[in-house]
């Protein structure tokens, strides 16, 4: 099982500039920032977010303004998944 996450800046970026919980970062690229895979209430806000991010955004809530972090946040769903791992 995957103990690390490889996960884009851009939407980590936006989540920590709102004050929100993140996991630490263990070490970045230069397009990813590398989180642990460890169920922590951190991945769990980080996660939340993104999917409210994604379903505001498939309801055309808003503009096109937001593309690049909604993208970002779809794409870090991909990676950490939409739900908690068992």
């Amino acid at each position: 099982m995957k103990n690390e996450y490889n996960i884009p800046k851009r939407y980590y970026i936006d989540h920590v500039e709102c004050d929100c919980e993140a996991p630490e970062i263990i070490r970045e690229t230069s397009r990813y920032y590398v989180i642990s895979a460890e169920e922590t209430p951190e991945l769990a806000e980080l996660r939340s977010r993104a999917n409210f991010y994604v379903d505001m955004a498939s309801m055309g809530a808003w503009d096109t303004n937001l593309f690049g972090i909604v993208s970002s946040a779809r794409a870090t769903l991909k990676i950490i998944g939409t739900k908690a791992r068992a």
